[in-house]
C-alpha cells in the first residue's frame, strides 16, 4: 500500500519507541474529520469557490470519496451533495502537504496542495477531485 495514515503512522512510532528508537516526528491530536467544520490538522475540500459553502474536511487518506456528502451547519450550500468530483476550493489547515487526483485510488491527474495553502481549484481539478492523502515526508 503506498499511502500511510497517521493512525498507521502512530502505531509505528509507538512501536519503533519501544524499541528504544527515538522517533522525531510530531503525531497531531485528532481532529474530527467528515464533520464538515475544519479544524487544524485537515485538508478542507469546500463546495463553492472562496473556501465557501460547505466543507469536506480530512484527516486521514481517503482513496474514494463515492458514498460521502458535505455536511456542516444548516443552509450552507452544497450540504447533502456528494463530495465525490464536486470540489470547487480548498484549505489546507495542516501541517502537512496534500495530494489529490482526479480519480478514486489517487489515480489520474495527481496535484500538491502545500500546508497552509487556500485557493479555488484550477481548471484540471475543479469538480473532478475524487481522492486525496497526506504526505507524511512532508513535516
Amino acid at each position: 500500500m503506498k499511502v500511510v495514515n497517521r493512525k498507521r503512522f502512530a502505531g509505528l512510532a509507538v512501536v519503533l519507541a519501544g524499541a528504544g528508537v527515538v522517533v522525531a516526528a510530531a503525531i497531531p491530536a485528532a481532529a474530527s474529520q467528515r464533520n464538515g467544520y475544519l479544524e487544524s490538522y485537515e485538508l478542507g475540500l469546500y463546495y463553492n469557490s472562496g473556501q465557501g459553502g460547505c466543507v469536506f474536511d480530512l484527516e486521514f487518506d481517503n482513496e474514494n470519496f463515492a458514498g460521502f456528502y458535505f455536511t456542516g451547519p444548516s443552509g450552507c450550500a452544497g450540504r447533502g451533495e456528494k463530495t465525490n468530483d464536486n470540489t470547487a476550493s480548498y484549505y489546507n489547515n495542516d501541517v502537512l502537504a496534500w495530494k489529490v487526483a482526479t480519480d478514486k485510488d489517487y489515480d489520474g491527474n495527481v496535484g500538491t496542495i502545500p500546508k497552509g495553502y487556500r485557493g479555488n481549484a484550477t481548471v484540471n481539478f475543479k469538480n473532478k477531485i475524487s481522492s486525496a492523502y497526506p504526505l507524511l515526508g512532508s513535516l
